[in-house]
């Protein structure tokens, strides 16, 4: 070990002032959630701390383990018993880090989940959907020349390995230019908006008033999954953090929602007959 390598204390304390994340008000315990080996050497971002991503970076002798969707959430049944149990097990056994941000990553108006979607889509103009407050979490983003629905589906199902749903009374050449951007749940933008101004919400998953409020109000949706919307961001953040403190980085992907079966009745009559 040399004295080059930072400790954990380091990196949480840079990642707590880069994303601002004292501002915000979240469920999530942000931060440092399980404590493993002092100094980092290697580092693995995912989105969730799942057994499939602790495993990852146990295989890959990581130090720390930075994701979006931690293990610890204010309210939530904090008992270790069950699959939670392997989780944290794993962590403590092979020394590993935890350190998870939630709202600070999806706001975040460089590096965050909503910026990144606007980015992929050229966005042109981009602010909070409370102009100027990053708390509000949710961006607006303006397309000057403008895109259709079938460009930014196709945009959206390459970038983020997805496939893509898209609700609403729609044509593929529609052209749109004024999207709402909401990683993970946001359809509750939409969901409680009776006069929405925006053409467009792009969101992981939706409620089922949606589909309603979609169409009654003539606003696109495109509903990319959950996971999908928010994997790309925590892996940028993991490169920023490697390369400020000279770590090794490597960023998973499960492309969990593309890779789900979709079946309907005529398809399993189908696979019958064959």
């Amino acid at each position: 070990m040399t004295e080059a390598q930072p400790n954990v204390q380091q990196i949480v304390a840079f990642l707590d002032d880069f994303l601002e994340s004292r501002d915000f008000r979240d469920v999530s315990y942000n931060g440092l959630q399980v404590a493993g080996s002092k100094h980092i050497k290697k580092i693995v971002t995912a989105c969730t701390a799942s057994l499939e991503a602790i495993d990852t970076a146990l295989e890959l002798n990581a130090d720390m383990l930075l994701v979006h969707h931690g293990l610890f959430w204010k309210g939530a049944d904090p008992r270790l018993v069950g699959n939670y149990y392997q989780r944290v097990k794993t962590l403590i056994k092979g020394k590993i880090n935890l350190v998870a941000y939630h709202l600070p990553l999806d706001a975040h108006f460089s590096h965050g989940n909503n910026a990144y979607l606007a980015q992929i889509l050229g966005a042109d103009k981009l602010d909070y959907v409370v102009p100027g407050d990053k708390t509000s979490i949710a961006m607006r983003a303006q397309l000057f020349e403008g895109l259709t629905v079938s460009e930014i589906t196709a945009i959206l199902c390459e970038r983020l390995d997805t496939r893509v749903q898209v609700i609403g009374n729609i044509s593929s050449d529609m052209m749109l230019d004024d999207l709402l951007i909401c990683s993970g749940s946001g359809s509750s933008f939409l969901d409680n908006d009776k006069q929405p101004t925006y053409q467009a919400l792009i969101t992981g998953d939706v409620n089922e008033q949606t589909y309603h409020m979609a169409v009654e109000t003539g606003t696109v949706v495109f509903v990319v999954g959950h996971h999908a919307s928010e994997q790309v961001a925590i892996n940028n953040l993991g490169a920023l953090v490697a390369e400020k403190f000279g770590l090794e980085h490597h960023a998973t992907h499960f492309s969990y929602e593309k890779d789900l079966p979709s079946f309907t009745v005529e398809s399993l009559d189908s696979a019958d007959e064959e």
